[in-house]
């Protein structure tokens, strides 16, 4: 911030101004935990009573941080994979665009039975590969893991 001099009579109070920055391009990995877990019905129900799911706040809260995100920087992109008993691929591809992202969280899927302890080991080797790639295109690299 810098501050400005105002013109007038009396000491005017500084005018603070925000010096323009560049904002960075993301690339964003979700990693979503479909144990049977998942399917546990939330405390509060959805529109007309029916039950909510873990899984399905999870999916809208995905939505609307894509959302958020793109409205932000038109040029952030997402990829989607799951974890059960070890890590898989929805998505692969990053992608800005709202239809694959909307496509990759309607095919979330609970697992049908319990996974027990998930490997989280090709996780982070996926997520150290991916952000070397991310780094190289001079982009941030996150992962979110539900």
């Amino acid at each position: 911030m810098e501050a400005v001099a105002g013109a007038g009579a009396a000491s005017p109070a500084p005018v603070y101004q925000l010096q323009p920055c560049r904002f960075c391009y993301e690339d964003v990995l979700f990693c979503v935990d479909v144990d049977v877990e998942s399917q546990v019905e939330m405390k509060a129900s959805g529109p007309k009573g029916r039950p909510i799911t873990r899984l399905d706040a999870i999916k809208q809260a995905i939505l609307l941080f894509v959302h958020a995100k793109l409205s932000i920087n038109p040029e952030h992109r997402f990829a989607f994979s799951v974890l059960d008993r070890s890590f898989s691929w929805l998505r692969k591809e990053f992608s800005n665009e709202v239809d694959s992202a909307n496509a990759a969280v309607q095919a979330l899927r609970a697992a049908d039975s319990p996974c027990g302890h998930a490997d989280l080991t090709q996780l982070f080797r996926v997520a150290n590969h991916e952000a070397k790639k991310s780094i190289a295109q001079g982009r941030l690299f996150r992962v979110f893991y539900m």
